[in-house]
């Protein structure tokens, strides 16, 4: 199983995100969006990828689920750059 099948299948047994955008069809991981949108389902599994990329992060469940409650965590209803809370996320992990 690919990383995008584990996080996409991760998403869709723990969370109650949105998957209706592209009507069935995967869109393909875009890495490279100005902002996330956190009840989108595709968004979250595109940013915990650059995440885990980025970070040179293990794609598993525990870290999953870490991933997503931080990335909500992060000034809740408030709209965030990808880089920004990518940044963050990289710093905090850190140290």
């Amino acid at each position: 199983m690919t990383d995008v099948q584990l996080i996409t299948n991760w998403l869709k047994n723990n969370t109650t995100l949105s998957w209706t955008r592209t009507g069935g069809d995967q869109p393909a991981v875009k890495l490279d969006r100005i902002y996330i949108n956190r009840s989108e389902a595709y968004e979250i599994r595109d940013f915990i990828i650059k995440l885990c990329s980025e970070g040179n992060y293990q794609h598993s469940e525990k870290n999953y689920a870490i991933f997503f409650k931080d990335i909500n965590a992060y000034n809740p209803g408030q709209k965030v750059t990808s880089q920004e809370l990518l940044s963050y996320l990289l710093s905090k992990y850190k140290g």
